[in-house]
C-alpha cells in the first residue's frame, strides 16, 4: 500500500474543475446527439410526403417503411418495459441512436459530394441529368438508415446485468458419528 500523498489546494481545485468540465462536455455531447436525433426523426417523417398532398401522397414503399418504423418503435417500447429503463432513458437511447445514424449519413453524403466535385466524376453527374435519381436514391438510404437506428437504438440489458452471478457453492458435509446431538430434540 503506497502512502497518501497530500495534496495542495490548488491541485484539488484543478482537478475539480477537470471533472466539473468533463461532465459539462459530455452533458453537452448527449445533448447534441439526442437533438439531432429528433432533427431527423422530424426531417423523415415529413420525407414520406413527397408533394403535400396528404395520404394519397404516400408511394407503396412508404407504407411500407411506416409499417416497419410503427413496428420498430412498439420493439423499442416493449424491450424498454421488459428490461426496466424507464421513460426517459429509454427515449434518449433512441434518439442518441437516430442522432448518431443523421450524423454517419451525413458523412457520408459529404465524401460523395466530395468525389461528385472531382474532375473525373463530372462526366458521370452530367450522365445523371438533374439529379432526381440521386435525390430519390439518398431518401431511401435515409429512410433505411432511420430504421436501423431504430432497431439498433432498442434497450438492452445492461452489461452488468448480464453477467452470471457466481453460484456459492455448498459444503459437502460428512455425516459423522458423535456422542453429542446436532440439534436439540424435544417432544
Amino acid at each position: 500500500m503506497q502512502p497518501v500523498t497530500p495534496t495542495s489546494l490548488l491541485m484539488q481545485f484543478d482537478r475539480g474543475l477537470n471533472h466539473a468540465a468533463s461532465y459539462l462536455l459530455c452533458g453537452l455531447k448527449h445533448l447534441a446527439l439526442w437533438l439531432t436525433g429528433l432533427l431527423s426523426i422530424c426531417l423523415y417523417s415529413g420525407l414520406i410526403f413527397d408533394y403535400n398532398e396528404g395520404l394519397a401522397d404516400i408511394s407503396q414503399f412508404g407504407w411500407v417503411l411506416m409499417l416497419l418504423a410503427l413496428l420498430l418503435v412498439w420493439r423499442h417500447c416493449h424491450y424498454a418495459r421488459l428490461f426496466g429503463y424507464g421513460f426517459w432513458r429509454g427515449l434518449a437511447r433512441g434518439l442518441a441512436a437516430q442522432g448518431v445514424a443523421l450524423i454517419t449519413e451525413m458523412t457520408v453524403l459529404g465524401l460523395i459530394v466530395l468525389m461528385v466535385l472531382s474532375p473525373e466524376w463530372q462526366t458521370a453527374n452530367n450522365a445523371i441529368g438533374e439529379g432526381d435519381v440521386a435525390t430519390k436514391t439518398y431518401q431511401l438510404l435515409g429512410q433505411i438508415l432511420v430504421l436501423l437506428a431504430l432497431y439498433f437504438g432498442a434497450p438492452t440489458r445492461p452489461l452488468h446485468d448480464t453477467l452470471p452471478l457466481p453460484k456459492p457453492e455448498t459444503a459437502r458435509q460428512d455425516p459423522t458419528i458423535s456422542p453429542t446431538l446436532d440439534k436439540e430434540v424435544t417432544l
